[in-house]
């Protein structure tokens, strides 16, 4: 009644009782507050969609502080870290990690490389070879995964500015009979960045713009745009090396292809369109450039990633767009405000901002 089954679950607040039966019984009682309406977790934001409504989940890491937070770890909702692609994992203690924390093969490289190994494993070998026949199962896997892949580039304009700032977890394959401290940094396909160098990679790909273009289907609203644009904005993130590594010209074709076909496919598993998740119009999820511009969708000072010819190798002429990377992130848990006249309590949180808390019920909608 109070919670999502997927977000009980994962909640460690939660008593889960009967995990293997189809009648899973979850108890709320520890996650919902005394009116029997709202979550515990409320005053705080989802460090993704930017609302308060629903129940959220920790970050697992111990020493987890949220962006622009003191002290809290990073709390989300299940569902949009799922769509997000942070680390959801159902093996053992149900862990949930963020962006900064989640282990090496939930990062975006990685991905690009396990689809890689799909691909390479029909034919036994280490390079491509197009021209070899492929089966049903074998391209259905490859949808799959392009489409969990895109998925999480539709949040690009979310998670761009954590991946500027921290870069990310990716570790080498070793593969057996290698020792890595006898190989160089080519062999073990390592990419140095630095923030200033990757927000000036994210820049030139346009990656936040991107993932803005593709959350609303923007690619769908001229005749075309979903083939040409589509592709050159595609060809411009998957070339980018500190975010997908060094790859051959073959290689980003193939990932461009079959990522165009996942968002041609219009799959409701992507989360775009009318199937995207609802986020806030405030805080963090708009820029901090005096006008408040949405990060979440394209506005007349952003237009439409891969749109122009390419001005430089496969990257677009630069753009004037907005951008928070490496400024001091808004709080995750800023003044909120009541929507009904009347006294207002002041309440400190446990991140040290000062929140408005309304003594009669918040108006607030939304699911828990």
């Amino acid at each position: 009644k109070f919670c999502h089954a997927l977000c009980g679950m994962w909640n460690p607040h939660c008593d889960t009782q009967n995990k293997e039966f189809h009648d899973t019984i979850i108890d709320c009682t520890n996650v919902v507050m005394a009116n029997g309406k709202d979550h515990v977790s409320r005053q705080h934001r989802c460090i993704l969609c930017g609302l308060h409504t629903g129940c959220k989940v920790d970050c697992c890491a111990q020493d987890c502080i949220a962006p622009g937070g003191t002290r809290n770890p990073a709390k989300f909702h299940v569902t949009c870290a799922r769509q997000a692609g942070f680390e959801v994992s159902s093996e053992s203690n149900m862990s949930v990690m963020c962006f900064r924390h989640s282990s090496c093969e939930f990062v975006f490289r990685a991905r690009l490389e396990d689809m890689k190994e799909i691909e390479l494993s029909r034919f036994s070998s280490k390079t491509f070879k197009a021209s070899n026949p492929m089966s049903w199962g074998h391209a259905a896997s490859l949808f799959h995964t392009a489409v969990n892949i895109l998925r999480t580039l539709g949040w690009a304009w979310r998670w761009a500015e954590w991946w500027v700032e921290d870069g990310d977890n990716w570790e080498p394959l070793i593969e057996p009979g290698q020792v890595e401290a006898e190989m160089t940094d080519e062999e073990l396909r390592i990419v140095h960045s630095d923030p200033n160098s990757r927000a000036e990679d994210a820049r030139q790909c346009r990656l936040a713009a991107f993932g803005a273009a593709l959350r609303n289907r923007d690619y769908d609203k001229e005749a075309g745009d979903d083939r040409e644009p589509l592709e050159r904005a595609l060809m411009a993130v998957i070339s980018t090396r500190s975010l997908a590594g060094p790859l051959k010209k073959r290689e980003v074709e193939f990932f461009v292809t079959w990522l165009a076909l996942a968002y041609r496919s219009k799959s409701p598993i992507l989360g775009f369109g009318d199937d995207k998740t609802p986020v806030a119009m405030d805080g963090f999820c708009v820029y901090q450039d005096g006008h408040a511009s949405p990060k979440y969708e394209l506005g007349p000072k952003r237009p439409l990633p891969g749109k122009a010819m390419p001005h430089k190798g496969v990257f677009e002429p630069p753009v004037n767009e907005p951008d928070d990377y490496l400024i001091a992130p808004v709080s995750v848990s800023p003044v909120r405000n009541s929507k009904k006249k009347g006294k207002n309590k002041k309440k400190k949180n446990s991140d040290d901002d000062i929140m408005e808390v309304p003594l009669e019920d918040d108006v607030d909608g939304g699911a828990i």
